[in-house]
């Protein structure tokens, strides 16, 4: 009777504070729901006003491009004619409904399509000519009507720089697009207006209302909006369909707003649905009480243990063993077949021990017994030791899998005693054990990576000093030996080889670390690739004679233009090309051949480039480490052959880049062919983006150039690259002037004369101001050889990242450290001529 009465005010007690806590959840959804609403809308109203935004951007666009083409420099003879040809472009180009310019120039009107009032029509007196030269920018008149068409317009107007003239476009709110609004929430309403609350656009449910009434309906809540009333999320106003509805805005960077109002009724729709669920969980609530009303405890306290127990473990387990400590007794609560058949339900817990002794592995059972030995399971109890086990493999149908012991002690289980569980585990060790052998393997993945980087950095660190050594030798030599010029002359000569092998790796090192960091670049352009590789093969046809060796070149391709990275084909071409000149002795022959494989279902053709020798070759061992890093062939005649062993893979890497496959085949004294085969782009025609190779002439002799005694200016922070630079600027007949940073250069250029300069060279990384900045800003000065004069990058920087800053800083070239002589002169020949 307690029991019944004490689950009774239970029952009664739940409804009550079920009774009180609704209302009060009801209220805080609704206060949540509107919340959610606000966000929602104002969401959506900057949604449509970043549509809106798009809309007008094009007009903006289209006039700041007018005002550059209209600025003074520009020389245009016929203003209205050139105002038609502009807008005929437009038309072409954007999708702009009824677009209008003009633009005021001079004191006269030149508009694509003219009107007849334009000569009487004051023009300094619009708002729209005095809001564009008070303001830097675009400036936007509110709603106003057009006198030619008698419509509702809106005016963007632009100042053209460095005059008080003007450009200006008509936009048409009556053109505006409404597809904006198909995705417009349902029941909704939205406004688009001015600044001063004239409506630019609508959309509303009831379709009777004249646009005069939505006007002034909408009118008597913007003034609101601006004065900031409806910021709360609760506040809200009768909308034009009667109903009560939240309002959200979003202001536009042009002073235009764009406003949503949701019905409240749609924003509150759940707190309809709640009312039913709070019936049915209450009614679930009060069932599960009167559930448990008529519930009765008939079974005693150790039949309900022992059923917990096996009815918990029974599915995991398949067997369950409980221990009476003080008797040495078990009792079976769940046993296996193979024990069920030879014990007892209930004995000696040393005969449970002898009877597993027959199906533990042997190797472990030992240890079991100990482990699970009646006095040891004592002290466990004594030390609160709650879960005690550990995994060992038992027999089950002739055939040893892992299992599971556990040993399970609380102090609700009788007095001193413990519960045993086995547990199948056979699928999960042999998973966990898989996982382990994994990590093991990882870790020796690990360790190797870290041996192989350790190789890495000693063969680095060996390659870079074996030059560096040639050099510091060979020019003690030279400054022992000054009297002996020829010998002298000789010692330079092979510094100058030394030094080229020492700027070759670390160029290599640097390209792979991009590789690695995924950081290479393809930059396409169209290039002519017959005429590219005529300019290349021209750089090898010179050492034919000078080392007695055939150089055969077959170049076979019906489409010449393509569009890709000609400097990637080149750097392919050129470790290719130079590890065939370096492995092949005199009068061995090499052979490269370009040929095109025609796909006529694709825009790609495919490229075939093979460069074939007959020289030292590689041992088949070599081969299938040939893309490793630092890795060279070093049997017979390869080992007298100075390299980095970074050039193959730097080529893989950059085949597989450009999509491409790399194959080679080779056996020593038999020489090397590799087959390169890249998928490129085929262009129709070679009206754009001829790549530099293309358009330079390397035959042209270098000897052209002279300084003539013009004034170069050099930037240069180190101190020997200044000296080298201001010899060989003299050398070419310049005089010459000093900054010793990017700040120092942008100070002697502004103030010296106009074209007192003929050339800059800048270096890039500088203290106090670097070369961008310093080429920027000459740029940027308000003087004309401040836009002509041609600007040299020279840096140690030679990467494609490094070129393309000193593009966008406005610098017309790029010369990387240690300087090119020749690349130098030829540069400045370009640039000058």
């Amino acid at each position: 009777m307690k029991k019944k009465k004490k689950i009774y005010w239970s029952l009664i007690l739940c409804i009550i504070i079920a009774a009180v806590v609704f209302p009060f959840s009801v209220t805080q959804m609704r206060d949540t729901l509107l919340k959610s609403g606000q966000s929602m809308g104002a969401e959506v109203a900057s949604k449509y006003g970043a549509r809106e935004e798009m809309y007008t951007e094009q007009y903006e666009y289209l006039l700041n491009l007018l005002e550059y083409q209209l600025r003074p420099g520009n020389t245009i003879v016929d203003t209205e004619q050139f105002m038609k040809n502009f807008l005929n472009m437009a038309d072409e180009t954007m999708n702009l409904t009824g677009l209008e310019i003009y633009s005021y120039i001079d004191g006269e009107i030149a508009a694509a399509t003219p009107w007849e009032g334009d000569v009487s029509y004051h023009v300094e007196e619009t708002d729209w000519y005095q809001g564009a030269l008070r303001t830097d920018g675009i400036y936007y008149t509110d709603v106003y009507e057009d006198v030619r068409h008698k419509t509702e317009v809106v005016t963007l107007a632009k100042r053209i720089e460095g005059t008080e003239n003007v450009v200006a476009a008509d936009l048409y709110p009556e053109n505006m697009a409404d597809s904006i609004l198909e995705d417009l929430p349902d029941q909704s309403h939205y406004f688009l207006s001015d600044g001063e609350g004239t409506l630019l656009n609508w959309h509303v449910t009831r379709k009777d209302l004249s646009k005069e009434e939505i006007q002034n309906r909408y009118l008597g809540f913007f003034h609101d909006i601006k004065a900031g009333k409806h910021a709360s999320y609760d506040s809200s106003i009768e909308g034009m369909d009667g109903k009560q509805r939240g309002v959200y805005y979003f202001e536009l960077d042009n002073g235009w707003y764009s406003v949503i109002t949701i019905p409240f009724d749609q924003l509150l729709e759940p707190l309809k649905e709640s009312w039913g669920m709070f019936l049915l969980v209450m009614m679930f609530f009060i069932i599960l009480l009167i559930a448990f009303l008529l519930l009765e405890y008939r079974a005693n306290k150790k039949a309900r243990l022992y059923n917990d127990i096996v009815r918990v473990l029974g599915n995991s387990y398949y067997a369950l063993y409980m221990i009476d400590l003080n008797q040495n007794q078990y009792f079976m609560l769940k046993g296996s077949d193979y024990v069920r058949e030879r014990l007892p339900q209930k004995g000696s817990y040393d005969a449970l021990l002898d009877i597993l002794k027959e199906i533990v592995e042997d190797d472990t059972y030992q240890q079991f017994r100990e482990a699970f030995a009646r006095d040891n399971m004592f002290e466990l109890t004594r030390q609160r030791v709650r879960d005690f086990g550990g995994d060992f493999k038992r027999m089950f149908n002739q055939e040893y899998r892992w299992v599971h012991v556990q040993m399970l002690y609380d102090e609700s289980l009788q007095q001193d005693s413990v519960v045993l569980c086995f547990k199948d585990i056979d699928n999960t060790k042999k998973q966990e054990l898989s996982r382990m052998e994994f990590m093991q393997e990882s870790l020796d993945s690990v360790d190797q990576m870290a041996k192989s980087k350790n190789i890495f950095f000693s063969n680095m660190s060996h390659d870079m000093r074996t030059p560096l050594n040639g050099i510091i030798g060979l020019t003690n030599l030279a400054m022992s030996n000054p009297e002996d010029p020829e010998r002298t002359k000789d010692t330079f000569h092979k510094i100058q080889g030394l030094s080229n092998q020492l700027l070759t790796l670390i160029n290599d090192i640097l390209e792979l670390s991009k590789m690695e960091q995924g950081k290479l670049e393809i930059r396409n352009q169209n290039f002519n690739i017959r005429e590219n590789m005529e300019e290349l093969v021209f750089v090898y046809q010179t050492q034919i004679t000078d080392k007695q060796k055939q150089f055969d070149v077959l170049i076979h391709v019906d489409d010449e233009w393509v569009n890709s990275d000609w400097s990637r084909i080149q750097q392919i071409l050129d470790n290719l090309l130079s590890n065939a000149f370096k492995f092949t002795e005199e009068n061995g022959k090499i052979r490269l051949q370009v040929t095109e494989q025609k796909d006529s279902n694709s825009k790609f053709g495919k490229y075939q480039i093979i460069v074939e020798d007959d020289g030292a070759g590689m041992s088949r061992d070599f081969l299938k480490k040939i893309f490793i890093p630092f890795e060279r062939e070093t049997k017979f005649g390869a080992a007298k052959v100075a390299g980095t062993g970074l050039g193959m893979p730097i080529v893989h890497d950059l085949v597989i880049k450009m999509q491409g496959t790399i194959e080679v085949t080779s056996s020593l004294g038999n020489g090397t062919t590799f087959t390169v085969m890249l998928p490129l782009e085929i262009c129709n025609t070679d009206a754009s983006g001829n790549t530099e190779q293309s358009g330079e002439d390397t035959t042209d002799s270098v000897e052209e150039l002279d300084g003539n005694g013009r004034k170069v200016l050099i930037a240069e922070d180190n101190e020997i690259n200044m000296e080298i630079g201001v010899e060989i600027l003299r050398m070419f007949g310049f005089e010459v002037e000093q900054a010793w940073n990017g700040k120092e250069a942008l100070d002697l250029f502004r103030e010296s004369e106009e074209n007192e300069y003929a050339l800059i060279v800048m270096d890039m990384k500088m203290p106090v101001m670097d070369g961008c900045e310093a080429a920027r800003q000459i740029r940027h000065l308000n003087r004309t050889d401040a836009k002509t004069i041609p600007i040299i990058a020279a840096t140690a920087n030679a990467f494609t990242e490094d070129i393309a800053l000193t593009q966008k800083a406005g610098m017309n070239a790029h010369i990387s450290k240690p300087i090119d002589f020749d690349v130098l002169k030829k540069t400045i020949a370009k640039l000058l001529k």
